[in-house]
């Protein structure tokens, strides 16, 4: 478990926010097989929270699937599939607000249960 964030930790996420809202390629791994990466869909525009395969917990995606349903309201724009190499993805629109970004970021590490890997929840 995550018990502090380091300058580091909170420098790479405001980079990558900052390359998501410019437009440039935008990743940062947050442990193995776990990264935040720019990636459009349908025409839109934005972020995904990719965990590779080989990082997947046994039942991790039907727990995601079932949050995601559960409580709709709270990760509304949230969607999951699994990509062509079974990795579980969890993608959102870039929003209009730039500081809305973080706590974008925030939910979908809530959403797949790795808050412990939130930089932005523990400062």
């Amino acid at each position: 478990m995550n018990t502090g964030t380091s300058p580091d930790e909170h420098l790479q996420r405001q980079m990558l926010i900052d390359n998501l809202v410019s437009g440039n390629p935008a990743h940062q791994q947050l442990c193995p097989g776990v990264s935040f990466c720019s990636r459009d869909a349908g025409g839109h525009r934005g972020v995904a929270l990719q965990v590779a395969a080989m990082a997947l917990q046994a039942g991790q995606l039907e727990r995601v699937l079932e949050r995601r349903f559960e409580r709709a309201l709270a990760f509304d724009g949230c969607y999951i599939y699994l990509d062509q190499q079974g990795a579980m993805i969890i993608w959102h629109a870039l929003p209009p607000q730039r500081q809305a970004l973080d706590k974008i970021l925030s939910r979908m590490l809530s959403l797949a249960n790795l808050e412990a890997l939130d930089d932005a929840a523990i400062r």
